[in-house]
């Protein structure tokens, strides 16, 4: 935690950024029915909140935590990147990140009427998990190398509608959740060209 406060002051310090020590979620502008906030209970705040840009593109970076069980509070630091457009939800998460968020955490939120999310690629050490509200959607994302760069971070990620969401577990200094903001970064200029021509058809 000492390191997080130092990078705390630091980054409060620099024109470049945006700080806020606590932002109330407002809904539904994000949703909380996915990876990370359905580890446990959210409590509709982000803390430590630094705006700014990575890779030339707006970037939020925050710390949050969610309760889970009585006493247990599990800890994520998260990095968001506006997309240019609503894309379908779609998560995609390291195998032990996964793991640890535990099996009644929602990786993304319910589709229409309730539909069983496609899951489209298998579990086991060094790969990921990838849930997604539209198969052909899903199946077009899980590229090898976007599985690699999310393995390799250690990292989750999940698009909310307009958003790019990605999470590590535990409080981290900014300097690594900025890290975690250029491996999302790269993962959307990864993506295939047909993603920029999706058309929701819902």
């Amino acid at each position: 935690m000492f390191e997080v406060r130092k990078s705390v002051r630091r980054f409060r310090e620099d024109p470049a950024w945006e700080y806020q020590g606590l932002v109330k979620v407002e809904y539904p502008d994000w949703n909380p029915l996915g990876y990370p906030f359905s580890g446990g209970i959210f409590h509709d705040r982000l803390r430590r909140v630094l705006r700014g840009e990575v890779a030339g593109r707006p970037v939020l970076l925050a710390h949050m935590s969610v309760t889970s069980g009585r006493t247990r509070v599990d800890q994520f630091s998260i990095a968001a990147l506006d997309l240019p457009l609503v894309l379908p939800d779609t998560a995609m998460t390291e195998y032990g990140l996964a793991r640890r968020a535990g099996s009644r955490a929602r990786p993304i939120p319910d589709g229409p009427w309730q539909q069983r999310p496609a899951h489209l690629v298998g579990s086991g050490k060094g790969s990921v998990d990838l849930v997604c509200a539209d198969g052909e959607f899903g199946r077009l994302v899980a590229t090898e190398e976007i599985q690699r760069l999310t393995v390799e971070a250690g990292c989750g990620w999940r698009i909310d509608r307009s958003r790019l969401i990605g999470w590590v577990s535990k409080y981290r200094p900014y300097e690594e959740i900025i890290d975690l903001a250029q491996t999302m970064a790269a993962v959307t200029a990864a993506f295939p060209p047909a993603v920029w021509q999706w058309r929701d058809s819902s």
